[in-house]
């Protein structure tokens, strides 16, 4: 019987990519010791500096506990900190046995304000992971001691896929283009970023972050917005510009206005690679990512660049919903959650001219010799030091510059 390997990971997965890299707080990865050769590799996988430690339970802990590991872990963690912030991930030893986790952080002397999950991989995959942390961040956020006219929080977006943290400016920027000031992002980069979160008149959630959006409703009576994919090219950024401004009653001149310029200004740009697209018009394509990247990507591509888009693989998503049923409006095969050996056999029996993927697509694009892209998670062995994002009118600069240099040429 052939194995076969899932793409998507697990929910202890799903949560670190929310908890990492915040400052302030300590994500504490309550596993047995060789599990840091994981924490090491999935803070490669993140893109980014994290403050992670890990209990290094022993096979007597199987037995008797590992409450000693973890009260000498806090111990050391703590020892000097004035902000005592925890970020508690559970694996599958202690989530098996039973440990009281909760019991020994409440335990601890002097105080800590501690998040703790229950990250056993048979608890739920990486989505479940992702969203569940964003939710559970809510406990430490306060309650607002003003509300700040034209803001919101932005809910969703992932920081660490190819320029996402550029992304996350590029929408601050569109947004600032209307007057509407961003207050807080999660995932977060800081806990003074949680705090503040209340006071924002509406939260944009992009994919993720629905169960966080209805807690902050239901305790701030803020209302959000959903997103079904990013804004990439020209029109993503158009749609979500309009909504945007539509929520929040903006003169629609004044948008109209910002749109205009915006288009102008990205044209005037773009007319350099005018000789190029027509090497990737009609061209066939797989997309695989989380499902708002692909939700938004297969619009941007078969709307903007005339591409066709064969296989659309959901490597993620929190839920099977209307995003799925409307991607086959634009897509031929939709594949959600498969194994490699699925998307594999797919490939070879559908005519694929390119990838725009992740790292687990590289194997299939040297195997089959079509060229890849990278732009979802993981990517591990691509970097981007510029500060060129993907998503909004900028963005549409950055993934026709990568779709040009790297399918037309490697086609001709």
């Amino acid at each position: 019987m052939q194995f076969l390997d899932p793409q998507q990971g697990d929910k202890l997965l799903g949560a670190f990519r929310v908890a990492s890299g915040i400052r302030d707080a300590v994500v504490l990865v309550h596993a047995p010791v060789g599990c840091h050769w994981g924490i090491n590799f999935i803070e490669r996988l993140s893109l980014g500096k994290t403050n992670t430690a890990i209990s290094a339970l022993r096979e007597r802990s199987v037995i008797f506990g590992g409450h000693e590991n973890l009260e000498k872990s806090i111990e050391i963690i703590f020892k000097g900190r004035k902000k005592r912030y925890l970020i508690l991930l559970a694996a599958n030893v202690p989530s098996i046995i039973g440990d009281d986790w909760e019991g020994i952080l409440d335990s601890v002397e002097p105080e800590i304000s501690y998040i703790a999950l229950d990250c056993g991989g048979y608890k739920g995959k990486m989505a479940d992971g992702y969203e569940e942390c964003l939710k559970e961040l809510c406990r430490w956020i306060k309650d607002p001691e003003k509300k700040n006219e034209l803001s919101v929080n932005i809910i969703g977006i992932q920081k660490d896929v190819p320029r996402g943290s550029e992304s996350v400016l590029e929408i601050k920027r569109i947004l600032s283009l209307l007057g509407i000031k961003v207050n807080s992002v999660f995932p977060p980069s800081s806990i003074s970023e949680i705090w503040k979160a209340s006071e924002a008149c509406m939260n944009l959630v992009f994919g993720y972050g629905v169960e966080l959006a209805k807690e902050m409703e239901e305790r701030w009576q803020i209302p959000w917005l959903f997103f079904e994919g990013y804004p990439y090219g020209i029109s993503g950024s158009e749609r979500f510009i309009k909504k945007v401004s539509e929520a929040f009653e903006i003169d629609k001149k004044k948008t109209a206005k910002v749109i205009e310029k915006e288009k102008k200004n990205l044209l005037d740009k773009l007319k350099p690679a005018h000789m190029y697209l027509p090497c990737i018009y009609n061209l066939s394509v797989l997309i695989s990512g989380d499902l708002p990247q692909v939700y938004g990507m297969a619009s941007f591509l078969t709307q903007e660049i005339g591409c066709k888009v064969r296989i659309a693989n959901v490597t993620s998503a929190y839920s099977w919903n209307k995003e799925i049923d409307e991607l086959k409006d634009v897509c031929d095969n939709v594949l959600f959650d498969s194994s490699f050996h699925e998307l594999e056999r797919m490939v070879k029996e559908v005519d694929v001219d390119f990838i725009i993927g992740n790292e687990l697509d590289i194997s299939i694009s040297k195997r089959v010799g079509i060229p890849l892209v990278m732009f979802s998670f993981p990517s591990i062995s691509r970097i981007t030091i510029t500060e060129l994002p993907y998503m909004g009118f900028r963005g549409v600069l950055s993934l026709v510059e990568d779709l040009i240099n790297n399918v037309a040429n490697f086609l001709e």
